[in-house]
């Protein structure tokens, strides 16, 4: 999952942190996700396993390549005390290049670019390094230090964000360069010479737009100075409530407790909810806990109606219809808020029917429970749906929990994903013991990440050993983003980004007694490598555009589709073996050792899938609330007009609803569960805090992943690496270069074309598959061949006929569709996995 932290211009997709939601547990007993949580002490530290493994090689202490003497490698960060220098340099860096950019003549509008993008870089190796520090170290003063930063570079990065002189600058070097375009286009002088208008690129002109945008949505554009002042004060006051929401659901005093009778009382702190209602057989104590829950932080309600009132208020200030829309303006797939509820409620309708026959399922499952002959007569309420979910996959898995882990211990999946990356993707992943100092907990590992014909492509530290306070979910933080170095700064070349990846391994090997992943860690995992090798393989010019930082509804797209690597057996044939007696450890072959067999693969996907159209249903409920919740017509209303000119749609003045009206309309719309009465289950919904108007991507990304598992080949041979080679260039290479509608139409195009639109790597031989693919004639294909580049009007072409194929119909290979202004994929890849019992990603 990747929660978006706006900080305007320098800010993308900030960290990515993945959700492994159930049907009821999102709802009422997880602030923001359940992510990976540990129980059991280890038995063997992860620091001894890279010796044990074959790890210990090439360890940072004694590499003779690296000199690790600092926090993520970082020698200005050997101190604790080098938190505030770090900060301070850093501002005083950013001071200097904000002069640069205001002496810059709009001429030489492309530098302004560079030096606004490098500005956002040293902001972002700061505060980056600084947020994942005071998540994940496992000293408090380090935490605290590097929390102090944030705060900092925060009110800095506000400053600059509502600096007048910078926003002028870069909109008269756009001007600039677009008058310098039209005048072309009418043969007349240009304002700016070839030269000037040969530095800029697409990237360039994409990266402008985007900064300018970043900069009004923080309101520096507004001609009244009072409307300017209240978009700060708004935007400062959005920025709050996520904290105050979320740890109120954290804090026994506020959560409260339940009598669950004789005497007993349990807590109402999410983790503590979830467990009963899975585990709980007693349906009285579990709607007791279920009723409470609903109910509960009260204060939460005073703060979502806040949040509500904010949000629109911000949205409307600066000509938004609602503060969905504003979200979607940034360039997503689905552009308009009409085209997500569209799609949500269609899928709603489509996957009601499987929906229904699961619930059937349930119900003979409590009819079982008490009466046999009553099955028809049961009902399953909200407070049931988890403890009968848990039931039915327990029928479905019959194996012990510790028949997997046999073959799940973490130096084990580690070989294996080495394996597979280096098969798929041709990367190499080397793996060494973190230096002293350049962990932040005892047992960090550091893989240093190479591909043969791109070279070095960055750093990845793991984080698996379990200890008390550890950050609590699967997640992957930046720490260093990737970009070209420009020339006259770092001599030419690539910046490497670095990252942080923290999972879990609650589990124990039975055979080797060292920690091991559960069948839901291993996907989790997965999914957060997706994200990795997103940042690892992308090839931006600027880090505005690296990786991650695509657009809301694509950037989950990588991370699912990696999880279905857990479902195909020829892959986890890889991942899931007991190496334990290989002498060659993690260094040997792929086939040593024995494989998990394929049986319990067939059982684990089954459990996985047993309620996957109900989980389905609870995600559609979530997306909509999020839609309605921040839409044109939100709970609370009518509030007063800010923004005259904003048409303010027909019947908006006199909706009068609450959060929990909102609630109860999209269960009845998309669930097959009724709405309990009298319960405010959005008072625990974390999520909307954070996305405000984009929870839907979750859902576009599992759809999109189903169609691209089968478009890229990987679902016929997951080991392939041309699907590879076209998932690495087409999806994850351009980062957020392309804009989605283009991105995923170089991808429907297919592997008869072996290069992407806008890739920096075109073989001959691609390039001549392009070209003709494109239309061009023979002798045209042969110079395109020799020349390794296509001509304008053979792009255009191309993509346009990547387009047409995305938009057919799904009979001709069509995946996305045009839905009122805007696009959304095609769903029947994902349901008909669904119906095949896969489950989806």
């Amino acid at each position: 999952m990747i929660p978006v932290w706006s900080a305007f211009f320098f800010a993308g997709q900030r960290c990515s942190r993945h959700v492994a939601k159930s049907f009821r547990t999102t709802v009422l007993t997880n602030p923001v996700a359940q992510g990976c949580s540990v129980s059991k002490p280890l038995t063997l530290s992860l620091s001894r396993w890279a010796s044990a493994f074959g790890y210990g090689g090439e360890s940072a202490a004694s590499s003779g390549t690296r000199h690790a003497v600092g926090l993520f490698g970082r020698p200005e960060l050997a101190r604790l005390e080098d938190w505030q220098r770090l900060a301070d340099e850093t501002e005083d860096r950013c001071d200097m290049l904000l002069a640069e950019v205001l002496d810059t003549a709009p001429e030489d509008g492309v530098e302004v670019v560079g030096l606004i993008d490098e500005m956002s870089d040293q902001l972002c190796r700061t505060y980056d390094a600084a947020e994942c520090c005071r998540n994940v170290h496992s000293d408090p003063r380090w935490r605290a230090a590097a929390g102090k930063v944030c705060v900092q570079l925060g009110e800095y990065i506000s400053r600059v964000n509502h600096h007048e002189g910078m926003y002028q600058v870069l909109s008269g070097a756009l001007a600039a360069y677009e008058s310098s375009l039209a005048a072309l286009e009418k043969r007349e002088t240009p304002r700016l010479g070839p030269r000037q208008l040969a530095g800029w690129c697409r990237e360039s002109v994409m990266v402008a737009h985007k900064l300018k945008q970043d900069m009004e949505q923080a309101g520096v554009h507004l001609p009244s100075e009072s409307h300017r002042a209240r978009v700060a004060e708004l935007a400062a006051a959005n920025g709050h409530f996520g904290a105050a929401f979320n740890a109120a659901l954290t804090e026994p005093s506020k959560v409260g407790r339940v009598r669950i009778g004789l005497g007993r009382s349990a807590s109402l702190e999410p983790s503590n909810v979830a467990a009963l209602l899975v585990s709980e057989p007693d349906e009285q104590i579990r709607k007791r806990i279920y009723l409470a829950a609903g109910k509960s932080p009260s204060c939460n309600q005073r703060l979502l109606e806040e949040m509500v009132a904010t949000r629109w208020e911000l949205a409307r200030v600066q000509s938004y219809p609602s503060y969905a829309a504003l979200r979607m303006a940034g360039g997503s797939l689905a552009r308009t808020p009409g085209a997500v509820v569209a799609f949500l409620e269609q899928l709603a309708v489509d996957v009601r029917p499987m929906a229904e026959q699961e619930l059937l399922a349930l119900r003979r499952l409590k009819a079982a429970s008490s009466d046999p002959s009553a099955a028809a007569a049961a009902t399953i309420h909200a407070w049931d749906v988890e403890y009968y979910a848990a039931r039915a996959r327990q029928q479905l898995i019959t194996s012990p929990p510790s028949a997997v882990l046999r073959y799940t211990a973490v130096p084990s999946v580690l070989a294996g994903i080495r394996h597979l990356l280096w098969q798929v993707f041709r990367m190499e992943w080397r793996v060494s013991e973190a230096a002293p100092g350049e962990g932040w907990a005892p047992g960090v590992l550091r893989c240093d990440v190479e591909h043969p014909e791109l070279g070095p492509l960055g750093v990845v530290y793991l984080d698996l050993e379990d200890r008390p306070g550890k950050y609590p979910t699967a997640v992957t933080f930046p720490i260093t983003c990737g970009r070209e170095l420009p020339p006259a700064r770092g001599g030419g070349g690539r910046q490497l980004p670095v990252m942080a990846l923290l999972a879990s391994a609650s589990g124990t090997c039975p055979t080797s007694g060292k920690p091991a992943m559960s069948y839901r860690e291993l996907r989790v995992l997965l999914h957060e490598l997706g994200h990795c090798c997103h940042n690892l393989l992308s090839r931006t010019k600027y880090q505005h555009l690296w990786g991650t930082r695509c657009a809301q509804d694509i950037v989950e797209v990588p991370s699912h589709l990696f999880e279905y690597f857990a479902s195909d057996p020829r892959v986890m044939a890889l991942l899931a073996r007991d190496r334990s007696a290989s002498p060659a450890g993690a260094d040997g072959a792929p086939e040593d050792g024995e494989p998990l067999p394929a049986g319990l693969l067939k059982e684990l996907v089954a459990g996985r899938s047993a309620t996957a159209a109900l989980e389905l249903q609870q995600q559609l409920v979530l997306s909509l609330v999020d839609q309605w919740m921040f839409g044109e017509q939100p709970p609370g209303g009518p509030y007063a007009e800010v923004n005259p000119d904003v048409a303010i749609p027909e019947g908006t003045a006199a909706r009068v609803s609450t959060t929990s009206d909102i609630w109860r309309q999209a269960v009845e719309v998309a669930s097959s569960v009724p709405y309990v009465q009298g319960t405010s289950p959005e008072l625990r919904v974390g999520h909307l805090t954070i996305y405000g108007g984009a929870y839907y991507s979750y859902v576009y990304a599992r759809c999109l992943a189903a169609q691209l598992w089968r478009l890229t080949g990987l679902a016929e041979a997951p080991l392939d690496p041309v699907a590879g080679n076209l998932v690495r260039e087409r999806l994850l290479g351009p980062g957020g270069s392309l804009e989605p509608l283009e991105l995923l139409a170089g991808l429907a195009i297919g592997r008869a074309v072996g290069t992407s639109l806008g890739s920096t790597s075109d073989p001959a031989a691609a390039v001549a598959a392009a070209a003709a693919a494109a239309g061009a004639g023979p002798g045209a294909v042969a110079v395109a061949a020799r020349q390794r580049r296509l001509e304008p009007w053979q792009v255009a072409r191309l993509r346009q006929r990547g387009l047409d194929k995305a938009l057919a119909p799904p009979a001709e290979g069509g995946f996305l569709q045009a839905l009122q202004g805007g696009f959304a994929p095609r769903s029947e890849p994902y349901l008909d996995l669904i119906r095949g019992g896969c489950g989806g990603a």
